[in-house]
């Protein structure tokens, strides 16, 4: 499994709650344990946003961390062998989803997912804005 070596505090802007990286949950086999992206809490002009909002906008925009890797992860379940593809997430990565991939856990008040690593649709170079929209 991949994890940060040195220990690393996540936080969670919904719930100000924080964990360290020794407390998360180890992903297992091939799937993937993301962290889901900032979300706005107020518009660009000082309005703040009502909670279903934001529990929207963490929904609909559907993209966040890797956090960490199961050990089996890009590699053929039957075989064990890397895949071929150049291109894979590793932790750090900011990546795209479904929005109703994974399953969503809560640990210590901090919001993950658990998604199998074929769930993740795209690597997003640094510096992109991903916004929502209906």
């Amino acid at each position: 499994m991949t994890h940060h070596h040195e220990n690393k505090i996540y936080a969670d802007s919904l719930s100000k709650a924080t964990i360290a990286s020794h407390q998360l949950p180890k992903p297992l086999n091939w799937k993937v344990l993301i962290q889901p992206a900032e979300i706005e809490t107020q518009t660009k002009s000082g309005i703040i946003l009502p909670e279903k909002a934001k529990e929207n906008q963490q929904i609909l925009t559907a993209h966040g961390y890797v956090v960490a890797l199961g050990e089996l992860c890009y590699r053929d379940r039957d075989t064990g062998a890397k895949w071929r593809q150049e291109t894979t997430p590793k932790v750090g990565d900011f990546v795209t989803f479904g929005k109703y991939a994974g399953q969503k856990i809560v640990v210590n008040n901090v919001r993950f997912l658990l998604l199998n690593d074929d769930e993740i649709t795209s690597i997003l170079p640094d510096g992109v804005k991903v916004t929502a929209y209906i």
